[in-house]
């Protein structure tokens, strides 16, 4: 973990799109679950993107800039968001293509913004033009659902360049397997391996990527309807796995014998000396506490995120 102190990198991966065309903020604010249409140039959001039956096609972060929309989706879901949106392309004035000219590097650490010399409004994904050490990028702030506390877009060719001079002024790279570890300590899922297309937006416990007052939206309906008849009957849940359990990603989580979910990320937590993981689980096994059985062998311990 990165100390309070201090500060981290590392480049992030990323599908990365734009959208450009006077219709941009109503088209995008027709197919994602956050408010787009409102965005002011250096503001963002993040969302989901949903199909009609209102389940998950890929989360995303939006950046509006002065003439365009940049949208992060999870890694390798760009050309599926990208086919998926183009089908909806009518008369609207827009254009969705790869987005080729900036790349994220995440830095990590709550003072990150103090020690780069980089000022930022408090809002939540605000972004700007800057410079860092030399370089010309984009920073960009964090919010409620990002691990990272402040985002480098850069240009693809001066990554290495940033990356070095990141280096240099005492803010070193951090290693994947740590950054994995604090993502689910931190209780945030990701995409393809806690949650997926299976899942309804509210599930994943991201309730700050849900308008319910934005109106229509592909799939809000029925996460509306969700919503106002009782919310989901399965919420995201982290797990502490009892000494020797060996659980495999997708495995069965039974509760009374029946099943209740499956296990997600699975890292080793230095600060437990446990096993500790994530899962979605049927809300009659949720609550903190509950102890289930590992299919395979074992038990893991139900608590919040």
């Amino acid at each position: 973990m990165t100390p309070p102190d201090s500060a981290s990198h590392a480049p992030r991966p990323a599908g990365l799109l734009e959208l450009t065309g006077a219709d941009r903020h109503r088209f995008a604010n027709a197919y994602l679950t956050c408010e787009v249409k409102g965005l002011a140039p250096g503001s963002g959001a993040c969302g989901f993107f949903t199909n009609p039956q209102g389940r998950i096609l890929s989360d995303a972060l939006v950046l509006a800039l002065d003439d365009r929309l940049w949208i992060e989706v999870s890694p390798g879901q760009e050309e599926a968001i990208a086919a998926h949106l183009k089908k909806y392309i009518l008369a609207d004035r827009v254009e969705v293509r790869p987005l080729v000219d900036a790349v994220p590097v995440s830095v990590h650490g709550p003072r990150a913004a103090e020690i780069l010399g980089v000022d930022l409004p408090e809002e939540a994904w605000a972004h700007a033009p800057g410079n860092v050490l030399g370089t010309a990028v984009r920073v960009q702030r964090g919010g409620p659902s990002s691990l990272w506390d402040l985002a480098l877009w850069v240009a693809p060719e001066l990554l290495a360049p940033l990356c070095a001079a990141l280096e240099g002024a005492g803010v070193p790279a951090a290693g994947q397997e740590d950054l994995e570890v604090l993502r689910v300590e931190r209780g945030i899922p990701r995409f393809g391996l806690d949650y997926g297309a299976e899942n309804f937006p509210q599930e994943t416990g991201r309730e700050e990527a849900v308008s319910y007052t934005k109106g229509c939206y592909l799939g809000q309906e029925v996460v509306a309807r969700i919503h106002y008849r009782g919310g989901v009957q399965k919420v995201l849940r982290s797990l502490v796995f009892a000494p020797g359990t060996a659980p495999a990603t997708g495995a069965a989580l039974l509760a009374e014998g029946r099943e209740a979910g499956a296990v997600g990320s699975v890292v080793f937590s230095p600060a437990l000396g446990r096993l500790v993981g994530l899962s979605i689980l049927h809300r009659r096994a949720a609550a903190p506490g509950t102890v289930l059985e590992v299919a395979g062998g074992g038990t893991a311990e139900v608590r919040e995120p």
